[in-house]
This record gives structure tokens, sequence and C-alpha cells, in this order.
């Protein structure tokens, strides 16, 4: 790939809100990295096409129309970059043959063998979707891991907060039967073992999961559960004010194996605590700039002890992982290279 002419690139995405989404915010740093491109896809919250500037979101609907559209488009473009999971059959039905990436950010499922067949090279973004993929009978070779960035500028370390232990979960689902699979009973378990710590929770103003966490609250208060409801253009007050950052997932295929939240609290300074489900886990142990928990209250409130007892080495080794593996950077030059490989081949 010539370094001064830069690949117009087809991004297929089912996100569209930067500011609230990690996906679309991924695909947005990606856009102003290559100028010229698009971003365009199937998305149940959108009804019409949302906007340009953030992408043209189709309603499922209208899949129809959203075909023929893309199967005209997607040839002023010279690659396709699918942006979710393996299992979004609905963007690669629609994927003309051409070079063609597949971001696998997600767990989804899977859509088969003759779709997955249209993709040159996929990309994964935590270490041990490798191997999944491989057990789905992708080629190794065809893998490549690429860790999601995060602005070190404006996610940067402070001063301990002078407060109760601050425990915050930024992880928000949008479905109220999604609750329980993000940790969100954990967490409330763990606020009643724990009446001295504080929970701070960062919620996003969509869907059917806010109305049943306040449902809850109700009938159990805790006073020392805080509920933040809003489209938090910066969230790096949150992180400052918070002690460490939560994401206790029961289910591996309902929350982004490498979560947002999780990666800008690295980038904070602050530790995480993160359940064996997420994606992330292990490298969280190794690393040590968190703990690892279990799927029961106990074992949650345990690994926050432990980021409690030992929050000054953690929230060093938090940030120095961060500049390491999470910088934009690093982020774009790896897509560069894919790009490069797939035109060059």
């Amino acid at each position: 790939m010539d370094r001064d002419v830069l690949p117009r690139i087809a991004y297929w995405s089912t996100s569209f809100e930067p500011k609230m989404e990690a996906l679309a915010s991924e695909v947005a740093c990606l856009r102003r990295a290559f100028p010229g491109s698009a971003v365009w896809g199937v998305n149940a919250r959108s009804r019409w096409p949302i906007s340009v500037r953030h992408g043209l979101g189709f309603h499922p609907r209208l899949q129809l129309f959203f075909r023929g559209m893309t199967a005209v488009m997607q040839h002023a473009f010279d690659i396709n970059h699918v942006f979710g999971s393996i299992g979004d059959w609905f963007h690669l039905r629609a994927i003309r043959r051409r070079p063609t990436v597949l971001t696998a950010a997600v767990t989804n499922g899977s859509s088969g063998k003759d779709m997955l067949s249209k993709v040159d090279l996929f990309a994964v973004e935590w270490p041990g979707a490798r191997d999944e993929l491989q057990a789905l009978g992708i080629d190794r070779g065809q893998v490549r891991l690429v860790f999601p960035p995060v602005d070190l500028e404006r996610f940067k370390p402070t001063p301990c907060p002078d407060t109760p232990y601050t425990v915050l979960f930024a992880s928000s689902p949008d479905r109220a039967d999604w609750l329980d699979d993000r940790g969100v009973g954990l967490l409330l378990a763990a606020a009643k073992m724990r009446p001295d710590w504080r929970f701070v929770l960062a919620w996003r103003p969509w869907g059917t999961a806010l109305q049943e966490l306040q449902r809850r609250l109700a009938e159990q208060p805790s006073p020392n559960v805080e509920v933040h409801v809003g489209r938090f253009d910066d969230m790096s007050r949150f992180y400052a004010n918070a002690h460490v950052t939560v994401a206790p997932f029961l289910c591996r295929h309902r929350g982004k194996p490498a979560p947002n939240s999780v990666i800008e609290s690295l980038a904070s300074g602050r530790p995480v605590v993160v359940s064996d489900q997420v994606g992330l886990a292990d490298m969280v142990a190794e690393q040590r700039m968190g703990a690892v928990c279990g799927s029961n209250a106990e074992s949650f409130v345990a690994a926050i002890e432990e980021t409690q007892r030992t929050w000054n080495s953690m929230s060093e080794n938090a940030r120095s992982v961060a500049e390491r593996w999470f910088c934009r950077s690093t982020f774009i030059a790896s897509y560069r290279g894919i790009y490069g490989e797939l035109l060059g081949a």
C-alpha cells in the first residue's frame, strides 16, 4: 500500500453513537485516520438513517433496501471492514467480493462457513479469541490481534480519591433481561455486604434495563448505590472519582470481552475487577492491574478487597499496560498494516 495514498474503507457496523458505544468509538477513530471512508449497517434502534457524519444505520425492516444500496455504494471503496462479530450475517450477506476484514469485537454466534469465506482477514480484541476462532475452523494465520484504543490524553491518572472506597460500573446493558448477565445482581449484593463502600453506576439512557434497575432499588433500597443517567461526553470524571472499575459479567456473550470501561479505567490509573468470563481476565491477572472474580458475590467482594489492599501498585500497572497495548497510534497502525496486507494480496 502506498503510504501517501490512504485506502477508502467501507465500515459495516451496528453502532453509530461514538460517545456512548465502544464499537462506534473505534470506528470513528479509524474514520478520522482514513479520510474518505464511510460507515453503514443494520441497527434495530434506527427507523431511518442516522446521519452521514455518524453513519447510515437502517432498521432491519429496511434490510432489502439496505442491501440494494450497499451493493452499489461499496464499489466506491477499496476495502470492506465489518466491525462487530462473526455472527453479523446480515452484513456479510450484503458484501460483494472484494478485500474484506472482519473485527470480532464481541462473541455472537457464527455466520456459517459460506459467509465467512468472504472474509480475507480477521481481527480480534482479546488474546483468547484467536483460539476461539481456530476452534470454529478459521485458520489461525488469518487472525490478527488488535487491542481496542483509548485516548491517553483524556484518560490519565489522577490522585487517589479521599473518599469511601468507590466502585464504578460503566457497562450498562440496554435490555432488562441482560442485567444479571452483566453482573448487576452481583454488584447490588456486594453493596449490601459492604455498606462502607460507595457503588456508582454510570448508565446510558436507553432500552428497558434502567427501569428494571430502578425497580430493584425501590424494592431493596441501598443508600450506598448511586445511579447516574446521561449521555456523558466525557467519562474521565467518573474514573477520577472512583478507586476501581468493575465488569463482573456472568455471560461471555452478553458483554464486550474487552469492555471499554475497563480500558478507560486502566488509562486513568484505576485498577479493575473483571469476572473470569471477560476476555481480558487472564491479562488482568498476569499484569497485576486488577483482580479476577468468580460468579458469586463473595468472590466479587474479595476481588475488590484485593485492589484496595494493593491499590498503588495496581494503579501504576494499569496505566503502564494502557500505554503499552491500548494507545490509539498502535490501534491505527495495526489496521493500516491489515489494510496493506489486503491490498498487497
